[in-house]
């Protein structure tokens, strides 16, 4: 699957298919070599002599890094100008070594012997100066974000583990015990298995209003869930707090849930519109989907917080389109309720839609002093989800 169950825009990370064509071209070229009729020992010479040339201009190209990286040495490696050399050039013994070999190559292959190893070094200088002025060796768009992915260096990613470890970890646990203090005073509201949950809303485009009214009528505030707080960087007794949502369908209640929307959208949102983060809309969006996908694989990790909230992403709907928020809300509302039916129905623990973040489902006790019908119109006709 190359794209995360949580949507289908999100993209899940890179696989090894570079390394498989590569794979496939390395096959053809020797296919070609093969019908030129070359003997074996004189493009075997020829394939090493090149190879030591391309790592002779990566030494060449490392120096030229190295002589600004001198000049940040004790703000960016604390000193250490051991560190700047290994930071251009890698392991120095690795191109000591290339460079002998190097050395030996151009003695010993018949190609080299009418080529003076001045003029040589000279070209390569040459194309690597080249290369670096006029900007020829950059990499493409899709190598950076690969870089970036795999070395976790994504603006998504230290965004990720900011909520995660900033509010999530500090909410979920104490966040059905909170809603249990809730219904006791709001004559059981969140009593159905999907609303025991917290609901994350990511919209694509981040465009995440302060009013939920605003992104949809349907959706209708109701009261504020008890205050969770906690000691926090020097903080005492810092608020955290939710709200109680009351959804809509055709006029009438017919769901209420705890409701919000992911906040750090809101950051990529602002960044996007401030021309000094040199952050442009693609980029947003690039990183909106990459943010998603983190979070999902970091609650992935954690499996007392599985069940404990669910993320809703959705892209933004074109203009004079019917999509309503709050029917999507109501769909993994209704979801997370069909799911526990099941549980009750069968006895046994069923295997969640792939759609959900729920990996070891649990079962969920309804707080109602007397069993509902599990008919389908009883169910929904008695209000379970208001």
């Amino acid at each position: 699957m190359l794209y995360s169950s949580l949507h289908p825009s999100i993209p899940r990370p890179r696989g090894h298919r570079a390394q498989q064509a590569a794979l496939v071209l390395l096959g053809a070229c020797l296919v070609v070599l093969w019908g030129t009729g070359e003997p074996p020992d004189h493009t075997l010479r020829c394939l090493v002599f090149h190879l030591a040339s391309l790592q002779l201009g990566r030494l060449l190209q490392g120096a030229c890094c190295l002589a600004e990286e001198l000049c940040h040495v004790h703000s960016r490696y604390w000193g250490s100008y051991w560190k700047a050399v290994r930071a251009c050039l890698g392991c120095p013994i690795r191109h000591v070594a290339v460079l002998l070999l190097s050395c030996y190559f151009y003695c010993s292959l018949p190609i080299a012997t009418d080529l003076p190893l001045s003029w040589t070094l000279a070209l390569l200088g040459l194309s690597k100066a080249l290369s670096i002025l006029l900007g020829l060796q950059g990499l493409a768009p899709a190598e950076i974000s690969a870089v970036c992915e795999k070395g976790n260096f994504n603006v998504a990613h230290g965004l990720a583990w900011s909520y995660y470890i900033g509010y999530l970890r500090l909410i979920l646990p104490g966040l059905q015990a909170r809603i249990q203090a809730y219904n006791k005073l709001h004559n059981n509201t969140l009593r159905g298995a999907g609303s025991q949950r917290l609901y994350i809303l990511f919209p694509l485009d981040c465009g995440v209003p302060d009013d939920l009214s605003v992104a949809d009528p349907n959706i209708r505030f109701l009261h504020m869930l008890p205050q969770e707080h906690a000691d926090r960087a020097g903080i005492k007794g810092r608020v955290y707090s939710n709200s109680v949502y009351q959804l809509l369908e055709n006029g009438q209640p017919v769901g209420a849930c705890v409701l919000e929307y992911a906040t750090p959208l809101q950051t990529l949102f602002a960044m996007s519109q401030d021309s000094r983060a040199g952050f442009s809309r693609y980029d947003r969006l690039e990183q909106a989907k990459l943010f998603c996908r983190t979070l999902e694989d970091i609650l992935a990790d954690v499996p007392d917080y599985q069940n404990k909230c669910r993320l809703i992403v959705y892209q933004e709907p074109a203009e004079g389109s019917s999509f309503l928020l709050s029917q999507e809300v109501l769909r993994h509302l209704r979801q997370e309720e069909r799911e526990e039916v099941t549980l009750g129905s069968s006895g046994t623990l069923a295997v969640p839609d792939s759609t959900t973040l729920s990996q070891e489902p649990q079962l969920l006790i309804s707080g109602m002093e007397q069993p509902l019908s599990l008919h389908t119109d009883s169910f929904w006709g008695r209000g379970h989800l208001a």
